[in-house]
Parts: structure tokens; sequence; C-alpha cells
């Protein structure tokens, strides 16, 4: 009897004690599922940005820390590179423009993304762009959330003043710009302080057909020789060479500018501003000078190669890459997505998204020409394009240092 009793002891013992054992497995394993994420981005100190991580971070049960970065360029590069270059295991995924990846992609301070940007979802993005900007040595370094597509906008006003309906090619160009639309009024307005005019200058390269990295080109040189006669003829302001593009978008809400060529991401403060619609400013057709060709760029995610939390990230990754998550970022934010099947073919929240449609199926999107010293090769095109724009040199000295600086090999 006592043999039995013991026996019974002993089983129930034995019992609790395996329950306790499962109860400490099942908490080990909630605790080694549990996962976190930091990230530096661009739109940090934006509310509906951060709605919209709250969002995700509940959908793949991921703690998501978003981390702010300065707002100036030149700065936001800087404090990148170094926490890179550093080996700097604090921030797992950032957010970069083109300028960044195209730096960063060649010195060994990424993962690459192959295993998130497959070929079957590398087809729906820009091809020509992805691999010219994200891609080195046959792997992908980045993964684009957001597309920012250069675009025409007009101040209906001025069109009508200058009895035009729209401005289709160069010819109606030319008629808009030389129209007298008052004191301290430009038919045309440009952020082109030194590291944006860039942006001005390739695109007008584009629409003539030129080629950003050969100055011996004719049509290079005629875009050139355009902006300059923009500013010496009077439809442009001088004073917006100081300007980047917040003065800029200022000025053309403000009625200072009848035309200005800028980046849809513009969209939100052109369409919050109060001024924007049909009979005010407002997204129009590209103008056809020669070529239909417009520039592109886009924000993107790049994986620290430092980092320690590889796997919450690709899952992230592979999350905003899918069609629900590019959905789900371009509503939250009213921005284009990077996906080109989601842009054509999806429900989006963005303004004017028939317009920008017809950007995307009819006209050539173009990655801006960048080098692997890209904030050095923009700083330095800009300074001597504004000593061309003001007569300090001439267009033969102009397009001869340009083609050394695009010639430049900044990878030594």
């Amino acid at each position: 009897m006592k043999k039995t009793l013991y026996i019974i002891i002993l089983c129930i013992c034995l019992f609790l004690m395996s329950c306790t054992n499962n109860k400490e497995i099942k908490k080990e394993v909630k605790s080694d599922s549990f996962e976190e994420l930091n990230i530096m981005h661009i739109e940090a100190d934006n509310p509906e940005f951060i709605k919209y991580i709250d969002n995700i971070s509940k959908k793949l049960n991921i703690k998501i820390n978003v981390v702010p970065c300065p707002e100036d360029a030149n700065n936001r590069q800087a404090e990148i590179s170094t926490k890179l270059y550093s080996g700097s295991t604090d921030i797992d995924l950032i957010s970069v423009n083109d300028e960044m990846v195209s730096e960063f992609k060649s010195k060994g301070y990424l993962e690459p993304l192959d295993d998130i940007m497959t070929k079957d979802v590398l087809q729906l993005y820009p091809k020509d762009y992805v691999e010219s900007v994200s891609m080195y040595k046959n792997s992908i370094f980045s993964v684009p959330y957001m597309m920012d597509i250069m675009m025409f906008w007009v101040n209906e006003k001025y069109v009508r003043q200058s009895k035009l309906q729209d401005i289709k090619n160069i010819e109606d160009f030319l008629l808009f710009l030389d129209y007298d639309y008052g004191t301290a009024v430009y038919a045309y307005g440009g952020a082109w302080e030194e590291t944006y005019i860039y942006n001005d200058l390739s695109q007008f390269i584009n629409m003539f057909g030129g080629d950003y990295y050969n100055w011996n080109n004719s049509d290079t040189r005629a875009a050139v020789i355009f902006l300059h006669d923009m500013l010496k003829n009077g439809y442009t302001s001088k004073g917006q060479m100081i300007d980047r593009y917040e003065q800029m978008e200022q000025k053309f809400i403000d009625g200072k500018y009848g035309s200005v060529f800028m980046y849809s991401g513009a969209m939100n403060v052109f369409y919050n501003s109060g001024k924007y619609g049909k009979d005010e400013i407002h997204l129009s057709k590209l103008p056809k000078i020669k070529s239909l060709t417009t520039n592109i760029a886009t924000w993107q995610y790049v994986l620290n190669k430092a980092s320690k939390n590889k796997s919450a990230a690709k899952r992230f990754l592979e999350y905003v890459s899918s069609k629900e998550g590019c959905i789900e970022y371009s509503n939250a934010m009213n921005q284009i997505p990077a996906r080109v099947d989601v842009i054509l073919n999806e429900n989006i929240n963005v303004p004017d998204i028939d317009t920008i449609r017809e950007y995307v199926k009819d006209i050539d999107l173009k990655a801006r020409p960048l080098t692997s010293g890209s904030m050095i090769n923009i700083s330095e095109m800009g300074k001597l394009f504004q000593k061309y724009l003001l007569d300090e040199i001439t267009l033969d000295e102009f397009c001869y240092n340009a083609q050394k600086i695009v010639n430049r090999d900044y990878s030594k």
C-alpha cells in the first residue's frame, strides 16, 4: 500500500514538473519570437508616417523605433555615411535617396537584398532605374518605396493671360515665357542653389534629347543655352540662385512664378496650400521640346550590413515592397508608390492621379545621372553652371569643365 502511494505521489510530482517546464518553454519561445527594428527615416517627424509605421508594427509583430535624420541633404548624407562607415549597430534600416545609395552601394556598408528584390519583384519597378541606381555588381542594395517624378506644374492664371490653352511644345513654352506678367512675376521659377540646380539642368537636357555625360553633344549644349537665355531674357529670376525647393515651392504658391519643374513628392505641399486646382496651380502635361523624357528618383530603404536585426528588417522590407504594402504607404502618405503596377492599376489616394498615370504610361522615365561621388559631382556642377549663367565663363569653358566632372573616377 505504501509502495503504491509512493508511486502515485511520484507520478503527480513528475506531472507537475512537466507542466512547469512546458510553461517555461512557452514563455521562452514567446521571448525569442519578439523582434525589434530601428529605422532612420526622413519622415520621422511626420505624424501620418508614425501612424503608418504603428500599423505595420502591429501587423508584423515587430517593435519599430523611428529615428529622425538631418533635413539638410549634405548633413544627412554625412551623418548616415559616418554611421555606416563606423559599423554602428544602433540603426538597422535607413531611408535614402538616389544620391546616397549611389555612393554607399559600392563601399561595403550595405546588406545585399536580392532575396527581397527577386526577378519577379524587380519587374514591377522601372527596370532601367533600379539597375542604374539600386544595383552594384549584379546585386540589389535598396528597396524603393516612394517614386518622385519630375513634373511640369503651371499657374493657370498665367497660362490664360498668355492666351494659351496649355503648353504642349517648345513654341508654346516660348510664348508663355515671353509674356509680360507684371513686376516681380516670372514665367518660370527654379531652385537654382548650387546643389539643386542640377535637377533643372539634367531635366532640360532630357527634354532637348541631350546626354548629361556628353558635353560636346549639340542637344546637350542647346539645353544649356536655353537655360542661360531664360535668365538673360528675364524669364526667370537671378535671385533663385540661392533658392532650394522650399523657397521655390512657396514662391510658386504665392504666384511669383508661372511655371516650375518639381518632383511629384511636392504634391502634398501644393495641394495643402489652398491654392491647388484646375484654375490655380496644378500639375500639367510635360511639354514636348524634342524628347518626352523626365527624371525620376525614389526614396528607398537600405539595410545596414552591421545590423543585428536583419530578420526583422527583411520581414519589414518584404511587406513594404508587396502590393498591399505599397497601397498602404500611398494611401497613408498621399504619395506615389515606387511600384509601377500599383500606380497604374490600383485605387490609391493621390491627387491628380490620372495625370500622374499619363506621365508613367506615355513618358520615358529616366534615372538621374549620378556617380559614386554624387554629392561632390552635383555641387561642383552647380557652381560651374552658375558661373556660366552669370557670364563669368563661356559656354565652351563650361562644357569643357563639365566633361571633366562627369569623367572623374570617384572610386579611386
